[in-house]
C-alpha cells in the first residue's frame, strides 16, 4: 500500500512542478528561468527540486513528451471517426483543442521555447507537426472530393484551421467562460463553416450532439445574464 502511494505522490508533485515550470518558461522563456526560480514559485527549495529533476532541460523534455502524446492519441481518436468529412472535420478540430484547452501555458511554451530540446524531443515534436499537417490536409481534400467543402482549398486552409487552434493557448483559462467541451464544439463548428460548400447542407447530428448543442448555448445565455444583472448591481 506505502508504494502505490508514494508514486501517486510523486506523480502529483512532478505534475505540480511541470505545470508550474511551463509557465514560468512561456512567461519569462526557457533561458531566463533557472531552477531556482521554479523552486521559489512553489514555494520549495532546489534541493527539494532536483529530488523530482535532475535539470530544466530534463523538465523542458517532459513537458513536450507530455503534451506530444495527449495530441497523438486526440488525432488517432479523431481520425478513426467515420462519416462525411464536415463530421470528421469537426472531430478533428475538437480533438486537437482539448489538450490545448486543458494546459494552455504548456502548449504556449512549446511554441515560444527559446531552448535547444534534447534530439528525442524535437524528432516527436516534428513527427506530430507532420502527422497533424497530414490528417487536417486529408479531410479537407475529401470534403472538396465530396462536395462539401468549397473547390480551390489549399494549405492556406489547413493552416488557418490550424492557427485557430493554436491561437487558443493565448486567450483561454480554463474555469474561466466556457467549459472545455463547449469551446471544442464551438471552434470545430467554426472552422467546419468556414470551409463549407455554398448550399451544403450540415451532417445530421446525433441526440446527444444536439443536446450537447443546446447545453453550450443555454449556458452561454446564462452567463450573459448573469453579467448584465451584476452590472445593474449597485
Amino acid at each position: 500500500m506505502t508504494q502505490p502511494r508514494a508514486r501517486l505522490r510523486r506523480g502529483l508533485v512532478e505534475a505540480e512542478i511541470l505545470e508550474c515550470s511551463a509557465e514560468l518558461f512561456a512567461a519569462r522563456g526557457f533561458a531566463a528561468t533557472s531552477m531556482q526560480d521554479i523552486a521559489d514559485a512553489l514555494g520549495s527549495s532546489r534541493p527539494a527540486l532536483y529530488h523530482y529533476f535532475r535539470s530544466k532541460d530534463e523538465i523542458l523534455d517532459r513537458l513536450i513528451q507530455g503534451l506530444a502524446e495527449s495530441a497523438e492519441r486526440a488525432v488517432a481518436a479523431a481520425t478513426a471517426t467515420t462519416g462525411p468529412a464536415q463530421s470528421r472535420l469537426r472531430a478533428l478540430v475538437a480533438a486537437l483543442i482539448a489538450p490545448v484547452a486543458e494546459s494552455p501555458g504548456r502548449f504556449r511554451m512549446i511554441l515560444t521555447s527559446d531552448a535547444t530540446v534534447s534530439r528525442g524531443a524535437r524528432d516527436r515534436l516534428l513527427k506530430l507537426e507532420r502527422t497533424v499537417v497530414h490528417a487536417m490536409s486529408d479531410v479537407l481534400s475529401d470534403g472538396v472530393a465530396s462536395g462539401e467543402f468549397r473547390r480551390g482549398l489549399d494549405r492556406t486552409a489547413t493552416f488557418s484551421i490550424l492557427g485557430m487552434i493554436n491561437w487558443v493557448a493565448w486567450w483561454y483559462s480554463p474555469g474561466r467562460g466556457l467549459s472545455t467541451d463547449e469551446l471544442c464544439e464551438s471552434i470545430a463548428e467554426m472552422a467546419v463553416a468556414s470551409v463549407r460548400a455554398v448550399g451544403a447542407s450540415p451532417p445530421g447530428r446525433t441526440p446527444h450532439e444536439v443536446i450537447s448543442s443546446i447545453r453550450a448555448e443555454l449556458g452561454h445565455l446564462e452567463r450573459i445574464l448573469d453579467g448584465t444583472q451584476g452590472a445593474r448591481q449597485p
